[in-house]
């Protein structure tokens, strides 16, 4: 009896560790399959099925493509604004995909312009600083995907952000830097960019408070000089 369960436990474990192993997927950021100069802003072309594409604006802007199916590409990158930038996505779909992307430096609509803030579920405050902005339109059925642009020493402490259009306003998700890259799992398209966190809004608050508590403190001893 006891070698018995000693064996299903044996088997327990090893089934265990073996779905741990198998549900961690590490992928590394490597080199494109396929590199593509694109002389203008704008590219249409057809991408197939897990091979790892890199498109070069204007020998500025670099945006990358993995997909686990076959995928349509509509994209234009304003490559002259934003500069010397790493784009990279990742996609599992379920069929062949069209997509539509286009990238900018600003999006004046959204009111994410260099240097504003946004205010996140009314609590963080958030700076826009980053000087890429990915809008995404998918058609078909997109599982999941993976973003990730390159980290700096100004970005690595940023958050992906999506517009939320039904309450109008920007909201983050989880990041982390992976293989020198801010990276975040989405399960949706959308606008999307990195927001700083505001350091300022929290100095400032921090000040206030520390100058309120003086000054309550300041007035409780000369009460208590008057008694």
């Amino acid at each position: 009896m006891r070698k018995t369960n000693k064996i299903l436990f044996g088997t327990f474990v090893f089934l265990m560790l073996f779905t741990i192993a198998t549900s961690i997927t590490v992928v590394a950021v490597g080199p494109p399959d396929q590199t593509v100069e694109v002389p203008g802003d704008t590219v249409q072309t057809q991408l197939q099925a897990n091979i790892h594409y890199m498109f070069r604006f204007r020998q500025r802007t670099q945006l990358r493509f993995n997909a686990n199916v076959n995928l349509e590409l509509n994209a234009e990158c304003e490559a002259l604004r934003i500069g010397d930038k790493e784009f990279l996505i990742e996609i599992e779909g379920e069929n062949d995909l069209q997509m539509n992307m286009t990238c900018t430096r600003e999006e004046e609509q959204l009111g994410l312009m260099m240097g504003s803030t946004h205010r996140i579920r009314n609590r963080n405050t958030y700076r826009y600083q980053e000087g890429f902005v990915c809008s995404i339109e998918c058609n078909g059925t997109m599982l999941q995907a993976r973003l990730r642009i390159q980290a700096t020493n100004q970005n690595r402490l940023g958050q992906w952000a999506y517009y939320d259009e039904a309450n109008e306003r920007w909201e983050t998700v989880p990041t982390s830097v992976v293989d020198g890259y801010l990276t975040a799992e989405v399960d949706h398209f959308s606008t999307w960019t990195i927001l700083m966190p505001d350091y300022t809004v929290l100095i400032v608050g921090v000040i206030i408070g520390v100058v309120a508590a003086l000054i309550v403190i300041a007035s409780v001893i000369y009460i208590r000089k008057r008694k």
